[in-house]
């Protein structure tokens, strides 16, 4: 596939308008929301179509080289900084007097759920945060209470609030006690997704699959190193390992085919039945979710992939300080958008 761009990029150039050259083209209603955060603090959201993108509003964040940003449907959070800010995911309006300031460099974001937003700090501070004020419900100590946490694996789903680590804990969203553990055996833990019940996991030997309600284990497969990324579909559990390619399981631990030869991957998503797998040479590939056959792929030649996300029709991902848009047919590009600085968070709304 090749990047018909050239006639566009020449066109922005020229053109000194702040923001990115989707600015110069209109919403055609079709267009697909999601928002990105960059290092500079510009939060930005669009609406991406099968041919250009629009802005739909801007507001700002706390400077940080990372970002989390999660959302209920009605509300969007992002955790920037040592600030957790709150806006109206329509409007962009802010909510609440000012952003929750935190005592460290928060590292994930949880929820919304149980009307609370959950946050991790880099100084080993997990904390509960009342959506309707913006004020503290509990925290809980990181280093001391729950020794063993991951560095930023922590997901709110179905009720249970569950940090990743050694060992995997369920907390109590109400005052962030134990609820059940499972010991993984290392703290490192990554891509945790919950579907119909089940938890699944990354870990540094292998995959598990656990009852969300106790943390009971219902398999594990074994790896010969770290999984470093994790995507659940509809039938398929897929997952890399550091130069051993791309692995799928059924959703009871079969193994059913490997993808990608030796290559080191940055980035798993799932989107229209089809697994996009970003390699660090910064090669996109999609591969169909049932018969594992290649649909298409993208051998763009620049840095490494990074936020990927994936809606009913498209694909979001960050190259260097470009968002790009691509169809999930096909893996043509449809737009591109430079903002304010790299971009260091993405979400699809």
């Amino acid at each position: 596939m090749t990047r018909s761009l050239a006639v566009l990029v020449a066109f922005c150039f020229l053109l000194p308008v702040l923001g990115a050259c989707g600015e110069f083209f209109d919403d055609d209603g079709d267009g697909e929301p999601f928002v990105v955060v960059t290092d500079q603090g510009q939060l930005a959201a669009l609406s991406g179509g099968l041919g250009s993108y629009a802005f739909l509003w801007e507001g700002s964040v706390a400077p940080s080289a990372r970002a989390s940003i999660v959302s209920d449907g009605n509300s969007l959070y992002v955790g920037s900084g040592q600030e957790v800010s709150a806006f109206a995911e329509d409007s962009g309006e802010v909510l609440g007097s000012a952003p929750l300031t935190l005592g460290g460099e928060v590292v994930a974001l949880a929820g919304p759920g149980d009307d609370a937003v959950y946050a991790m700090t880099l100084d080993g501070t997990l904390a509960a945060i009342e959506t309707s004020d913006g004020s503290l419900r509990w925290t809980q100590d990181l280093l001391q209470g729950l020794t063993g946490a991951s560095f930023d694996a922590l997901l709110f789903a179905q009720g249970a609030l569950v940090l990743g680590g050694d060992p995997i804990r369920s907390l109590s969203p109400a005052d962030g006690s134990v609820q059940a553990t499972y010991p993984s055996g290392d703290s490192y833990v990554t891509g945790m997704h919950a579907i119909g019940g089940t938890l699944y996991a990354g870990l540094a030997d292998g995959v598990v699959a656990l009852s969300l309600g106790t943390l009971g284990e219902l398999w594990k497969h074994p790896t010969d190193d770290e999984v470093d990324n994790l995507a659940v579909g509809s039938t398929t559990v897929f997952y890399s390992v550091v130069g051993q390619g791309v692995g799928a399981l059924t959703l009871t631990g079969n193994p059913v085919g490997e993808m990608g030869d030796d290559g080191v991957f940055e980035a798993l998503a799932i989107g229209a039945n089809l697994l996009l797998a970003a390699r660090s040479d910064a090669t996109l590939f999609a591969w169909d979710e049932a018969s594992l056959e290649e649909v298409w792929s993208d051998p763009y030649q620049g840095t490494p992939v990074r936020g990927l996300v994936t809606t009913s029709l498209s694909a979001f991902y960050a190259n260097s300080d470009i968002v790009y848009g691509v169809n999930l047919e096909n893996g043509n590009s449809l737009w591109f958008h430079t903002g304010e600085g790299n971009p260091v968070g993405l979400l699809a709304l």
